[in-house]
Protein backbone atom coordinates (compact mmCIF):
# COMPACT_ATOMS: atom_id res chain seq x y z
CA UNK A 1 0.00 0.00 0.00
CA UNK A 2 1.12 3.30 -0.79
CA UNK A 3 1.27 5.01 2.62
CA UNK A 4 2.78 2.29 4.51
CA UNK A 5 5.13 1.32 1.26
CA UNK A 6 6.55 4.70 1.23
CA UNK A 7 6.03 6.01 4.49
CA UNK A 8 3.49 8.08 4.48
CA UNK A 9 3.36 11.57 2.98
CA UNK A 10 5.70 14.27 4.63
CA UNK A 11 3.72 16.82 6.22
CA UNK A 12 0.39 15.29 6.53
CA UNK A 13 -0.71 12.64 9.53
CA UNK A 14 -2.57 9.56 8.49
CA UNK A 15 -6.03 11.20 8.03
CA UNK A 16 -5.16 13.71 5.85
CA UNK A 17 -2.83 11.50 3.40
CA UNK A 18 -5.41 9.10 3.39
CA UNK A 19 -7.95 11.82 2.51
CA UNK A 20 -5.74 12.52 -0.26
CA UNK A 21 -5.34 9.22 -1.94
CA UNK A 22 -9.07 8.84 -1.73
CA UNK A 23 -9.76 11.94 -3.57
CA UNK A 24 -7.24 10.88 -6.24
CA UNK A 25 -7.83 7.20 -6.16
CA UNK A 26 -10.65 6.96 -4.70
CA UNK A 27 -11.16 3.29 -6.30
CA UNK A 28 -8.32 2.20 -3.70
CA UNK A 29 -8.49 4.55 -1.12
CA UNK A 30 -10.72 5.26 1.77
CA UNK A 31 -10.07 8.51 4.09
CA UNK A 32 -9.70 7.23 7.49
CA UNK A 33 -10.24 9.67 10.15
CA UNK A 34 -11.90 9.99 13.45
CA UNK A 35 -15.36 9.65 12.79
CA UNK A 36 -14.81 6.68 10.36
CA UNK A 37 -12.28 4.89 12.73
CA UNK A 38 -15.47 5.44 15.68
CA UNK A 39 -18.25 3.98 12.86
CA UNK A 40 -16.01 0.85 12.54
CA UNK A 41 -15.67 0.52 16.55
CA UNK A 42 -19.51 0.90 16.73
CA UNK A 43 -19.69 -1.84 13.94
CA UNK A 44 -17.45 -4.20 16.59
CA UNK A 45 -14.60 -4.98 14.47
CA UNK A 46 -11.60 -6.42 16.10
CA UNK A 47 -9.64 -5.14 14.20
CA UNK A 48 -10.02 -1.59 15.44
CA UNK A 49 -11.13 -2.03 18.84
CA UNK A 50 -7.89 -0.64 20.01
CA UNK A 51 -7.06 2.44 17.54
CA UNK A 52 -6.96 5.54 19.15
CA UNK A 53 -9.31 7.64 16.88
CA UNK A 54 -6.91 10.46 17.37
CA UNK A 55 -3.72 9.07 16.60
CA UNK A 56 -3.75 6.47 13.79
CA UNK A 57 -1.19 4.60 12.80
CA UNK A 58 0.09 3.54 9.02
CA UNK A 59 -0.56 0.27 9.69
CA UNK A 60 -3.97 1.41 11.78
CA UNK A 61 -4.88 2.66 8.66
CA UNK A 62 -4.14 0.40 6.22
CA UNK A 63 -6.11 -2.23 8.55
CA UNK A 64 -8.72 0.04 7.69
CA UNK A 65 -8.98 1.06 3.89
CA UNK A 66 -8.34 -2.54 3.43
CA UNK A 67 -11.83 -2.90 5.32
CA UNK A 68 -13.29 -0.47 3.35
CA UNK A 69 -12.19 -2.09 -0.13
CA UNK A 70 -13.31 -5.63 1.04
CA UNK A 71 -16.57 -3.79 1.98
CA UNK A 72 -16.69 -2.25 -1.39
CA UNK A 73 -16.40 -5.63 -3.14
CA UNK A 74 -18.93 -6.98 -1.06
CA UNK A 75 -21.50 -4.28 -1.82
CA UNK A 76 -20.70 -4.01 -5.83
CA UNK A 77 -21.51 -8.61 -5.17
CA UNK A 78 -24.22 -7.78 -3.66
CA UNK A 79 -26.28 -5.06 -5.86
CA UNK A 80 -24.59 -6.52 -9.10
CA UNK A 81 -22.77 -3.23 -9.73
CA UNK A 82 -19.56 -1.70 -9.88
CA UNK A 83 -20.56 1.88 -8.55
CA UNK A 84 -19.21 0.92 -4.67
CA UNK A 85 -16.05 2.28 -3.84
CA UNK A 86 -13.28 2.98 -0.64
CA UNK A 87 -13.84 6.03 -1.00
CA UNK A 88 -17.61 6.08 -0.80
CA UNK A 89 -18.04 3.29 1.92
CA UNK A 90 -15.75 6.02 4.10
CA UNK A 91 -18.45 8.31 3.35
CA UNK A 92 -20.95 6.60 4.62
CA UNK A 93 -19.00 5.45 7.99
CA UNK A 94 -18.23 9.21 8.45
CA UNK A 95 -21.86 9.71 8.72
CA UNK A 96 -22.58 7.01 11.10
CA UNK A 97 -19.36 8.09 13.23
CA UNK A 98 -20.83 11.74 13.95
Amino acid sequence: MMMGKYGGIRGLAVAGASGLLALVYPEEFGTVDVMVTKALQLLGLAEVMRVNPKNISIPEGETMIEIMRLKALELNRTFGTNKWTPRLVDRVLWVAGR
